[in-house]
């Protein structure tokens, strides 16, 4: 079954765009991009985390607190810690094209072809099944 929402009212598609926007508001934050970015290969602790970003405990902890409710971010408990993943790819392939873009664009572009993955890089599982 396919779905076209062509030709549906854009007031019907309402709910699908406050989503939307939900999630472009919590990717629009610079800390957060840089945390998916030491997120993208890998599952971390905050602590991890904190020496990856370079960023505060505090600011870390809200940013992944903001990134786990928007659904882009899984977490478990192992003792006292905390360890944090991306839920899916999907958000960080569309960070990957917009990177390899505004790279392009300052000319930092790399000549290896592989743009799209420089600024966040595929996790070893995503590679196997490119």
């Amino acid at each position: 079954m396919s779905f076209s929402t062509a030709s549906t009212p854009s007031h019907e598609l309402q709910p699908v765009f406050e989503s939307v926007g939900r999630v472009f508001s919590v990717l629009g934050e610079p800390a957060r991009l840089r945390i998916l970015h030491a997120l993208c290969q890998q599952e971390r602790c905050v602590n991890d985390i904190m020496q990856v970003t370079g960023l505060a405990q505090a600011n870390v902890s809200r940013h992944l607190g903001r990134l786990y409710q928007a659904g882009l971010l899984v977490r478990r408990r192992e003792g006292t810690q905390v360890f944090y993943r991306v839920a899916d790819s999907a958000p960080l392939d569309l960070c990957r094209v917009i990177a390899a873009q505004v790279m392009a664009r300052q000319g930092r572009g790399q000549r290896d072809g592989d743009r799209f993955s420089s600024v966040f890089p595929l996790d070893t599982k995503e590679q196997a099944s490119v």
